[in-house]
């Protein structure tokens, strides 16, 4: 997901102000909220957290020392509150940072984003990525593909993404981990999960090879996919 810094300009009692910190194609820019540590804030205008409160994506714009020290609490193992909620860095993980000035002003943004949440960082051995969109309306399917044809040894064609899409969002699987007698009762989960996320949207891609070459298999019986 390619993050773009985008300010709007407004005239205000003779003066320019940024009236916003970030675009989204078709969306009116909005801030959603504050990223918060130890009384350090910082305007919070777009994240993707997993369901254990790690960072996918995050991007907070405001006074420089402001959002160095809030990347320093994260990358150091502390937490950042965004709304009440704590969030952290995943463990023994390097993020990707990007740092800018915004327009003329003194304040300055910054973009931090999970490896396993690019194409080009991304490792194939993982159990899992991430697949985000700035528009909260559109799923990337495009860039899923190529996502998930990196991380598996499964030969897949392009033509399959949107029923690899479709698949995996909706087919639940039994979770393997959980050792039971009465396979009904065992859990279940989705290939393709949604994450919790503000100004954008997001999904976690679990990387299982054995499912995968079930949904592959089962679209070649049922003639969804040749």
């Amino acid at each position: 997901m390619q993050v773009v810094n985008g300010t709007k300009w407004s005239k205000q009692k003779g003066k320019k102000a940024p009236s916003r910190l970030i675009e989204h194609p078709g969306k009116v820019p909005e801030i959603c909220g504050w990223a918060s540590f130890k009384g350090i804030k910082a305007h919070c205008a777009g994240c993707a957290v997993d369901n254990m409160g790690q960072v996918i994506w995050l991007y907070v714009g405001g006074p420089q020392q402001a959002v160095r020290s809030l990347w320093a609490s994260l990358a150091g193992g502390g937490a950042l509150e965004l709304d009440q909620n704590v969030v952290r860095f995943e463990r023994d993980t390097s993020y990707l940072r990007l740092e800018a000035q915004i327009g003329m002003t003194r304040f300055y943004s910054t973009a931090l984003l999970h490896p396993q949440a690019s194409l080009l960082q991304m490792q194939a051995e993982k159990e899992c990525f991430y697949v985000l969109s700035q528009n909260p309306e559109t799923a990337p399917v495009s860039l899923f593909y190529k996502m998930l044809n990196k991380a598996l040894a499964l030969p897949l064609a392009p033509e399959w993404a949107d029923y690899l899409w479709k698949a995996g969002t909706q087919m639940n699987f039994t979770d393997r981990t959980e050792k039971r007698e009465d396979p009904v009762t065992a859990p279940r989960e989705r290939l393709i999960t949604n994450l919790n996320t503000k100004a954008c949207a997001g999904w976690r891609v679990l990387t299982d090879l054995a499912y995968w070459m079930l949904v592959v298999e089962f679209g070649l019986k049922q003639g969804m996919i040749r």
